[in-house]
């Protein structure tokens, strides 16, 4: 228990200082990146990103913040961290927290994910 709330704390205080960078809209979200927390590791890539729903969702979250990887070379991504907010902009309470997703996924070309591949990539 102590845990979860150490790292649902770390977590709000990593938005307020955040720099979000909008990067995509779409009908129901829009996107965020923090520049600032781009991390290179040969042709690999991590980013935390936010994207705030334009209603609210059935678990009660607006908004998402969740910690990327992605690979490069093969254009693919990965979920490392993520969590559910009561709030835009990863405000509010945290409703739920999800941990890493070992499974890659490819990304499609013209997507929302095809477009922060490319901004990350470009670092």
């Amino acid at each position: 228990m102590k845990k979860l709330f150490l790292v649902s704390l770390m977590m709000l205080a990593g938005s307020a200082w955040a720099e979000w960078v909008l990067y995509s809209e779409t009908d129901t979200s829009t996107f965020y990146y923090d520049p600032a927390t781009i991390r290179k590791d040969g042709n690999m890539r991590r980013v935390w990103e936010l994207s705030d729903l334009r209603k609210r969702h059935k678990d009660g979250e607006i908004s998402r913040r969740y910690r990327a990887e992605y690979d490069c070379k093969n254009e693919r991504t990965r979920i490392l961290s993520f969590s559910l907010h009561s709030e835009p902009m990863a405000g509010g309470e945290v409703l739920k927290n999800f941990g890493e997703d070992k499974e890659w996924g490819e990304i499609p070309p013209g997507t929302v994910i095809n477009t922060i591949l490319k901004i990350v990539c470009a670092k």
